[in-house]
């Protein structure tokens, strides 16, 4: 729909961020993932602006990414839990070898430009984005870590 709509599709998107957060049943490491993940996130897509792996029409990238991202975190313990429990290598080949395709697919409708020849981008991007996002989830183990230890041996 974003890709689409790109910013028409603000509103419906916010929505459905709001309605994943609404349904999520671990509220506190949801929370706490967006606020990490989504730095981490959005950090990592700036530096890959400023170093030319891909662009926006607007910069360094437009509110709808934002969304797009918040909602992709916001899957991490939902429907990608099971890259979370695949060795920390493979969850590295499987993000770098799909998630280029994400982008490749919104430039194709002409909302990202991403690096030339594809197989470079594919390559660098991937494997950028592949650790980066492992990061995440491993950010995500930590927090859920973090928050068992407190619910098991409260202190204070």
């Amino acid at each position: 729909m974003a890709l689409l709509l790109e910013s028409s599709a603000l509103l419906p998107i916010f929505c459905v961020v709001l309605v994943m957060f609404f349904l999520s049943r671990q509220k506190k490491q949801d929370a706490l993932l967006l606020l990490i993940g989504l730095t981490i996130a959005l950090v990592f897509e700036f530096v890959m602006v400023k170093l030319g792996l891909l662009g926006f029409k607007s910069s360094p990238f437009p509110f709808w990414f934002v969304l797009l991202w918040s909602a992709l975190i916001l899957t991490i313990n939902t429907s990608m839990e099971f890259l979370t429990r695949l060795p920390w290598y493979v969850s590295l080949v499987v993000c770098a070898v799909f998630a280029p395709a994400s982008y490749w697919a919104g430039a194709r409708f002409d909302v990202i430009i991403v690096m030339q020849p594809l197989w470079v981008f594919w390559l660098f991007y991937g494997l950028a984005w592949s650790v980066m996002f492992n990061c995440i989830l491993a950010t995500n183990t930590i927090i859920q870590s973090s928050l068992k230890n407190k619910i098991v041996s409260p202190q204070g």
